[in-house]
Parts: structure tokens; C-alpha cells; sequence
């Protein structure tokens, strides 16, 4: 049987607003990306000193939280605690990056194209894999992944 899902356009928006004696600053930016075929979104609860993965971008073609490297156009990961700090952990095959999210913030990525030491003009590696810890109390994570 033929594919009948279409590719559709996912869009997204980051408000952002500031207020500061009685001044109000606001941003707002959307975003679209065009021929979407794959939309993940998971909200799971990761325990204390525990790491889980997130999502896998190692795979040829998609499956159960398997995605294409070459397909990811946007994630969001959210941490939904709001006292614990949780760790992200994007690894390539040349090495790892971790980067720390406090409680009731988000990260995006916007591409799977890394590197795990200094820049020097070209990436040299895809994202293969996503995995958090929780370290210091379990935390609640939402995550919104992009193919397309």
C-alpha cells in the first residue's frame, strides 16, 4: 500500500517578553519548515541519577524513536521540573556534547550537524543519539522532534 500521508508545513513561534520598569519588551519570531514527514513528541519522567534516551537519529530509515540524521530539521527538549537541573547528552561518533538544563527551561536544535571539539569551519559529524540525566531528582521532559 501507497504512503497516503501528505508532507505538511510545521510552524513554529518563540515569544519572548521582558518587563522592566514598567517597559515592556517583546520578540517574536516564527519559524516554518516545509515538508514535514515526522513529528515526534514524548513527555516521559526520567529518575534520580538515571540517564534515558531521548531519541536516536542513527537509524537508515524511520522507526520507534529512530529518526535519519539527515532528516532532523528542529527539536525542543523541555525540561518540565521545576527545582531539578537535568543533563543533555548529544553524542556523534566522533565524541559527546553535554549541556546542563535548569529546571522549567528548553533547548532547541535545529540541525544534527556537530562537533565535539573546536570549530574550524566545517562540522565533521551528525547527532546519532539525544539521552538526559536526572541529577539531583527525577524529572518530568517533553521533547518535540522534526523530520522532514
Amino acid at each position: 500500500m501507497a504512503s497516503t500521508l501528505i508532507p505538511t508545513t510545521f510552524k513554529i513561534t518563540i515569544s519572548e517578553e521582558q518587563v522592566v520598569r514598567n517597559s515592556t519588551i517583546k520578540n517574536e519570531v516564527t519559524f516554518n519548515i516545509p515538508n514535514v514527514t515526522n513529528v515526534d513528541h514524548r513527555i516521559l519522567s526520567c529518575p534520580q541519577t538515571t540517564s534515558i534516551d531521548l531519541f536516536n537519529l542513527n537509524g537508515p530509515i524511520p522507526g520507534a524513536g529512530t529518526f535519519p540524521s539527515s532528516s532532523l530539521k528542529y527539536a525542543r527538549i523541555s525540561n518540565l521540573d521545576n527545582v531539578h537541573s537535568i543533563a543533555v547528552i548529544i553524542s556523534g561518533s566522533q565524541g559527546t556534547y553535554t549541556q546542563e538544563l535548569c529546571p522549567t527551561s528548553s533547548m532547541f536544535l535545529a540541525s544534527s550537524h556537530i562537533t565535539s571539539s573546536n570549530f574550524n569551519g566545517s562540522f565533521g559529524d551528525s547527532i546519532k543519539y539525544v539521552k538526559v540525566y536526572a541529577i539531583s531528582g527525577s524529572a518530568d521532559i517533553e521533547y518535540t522532534l522534526i523530520n522532514a
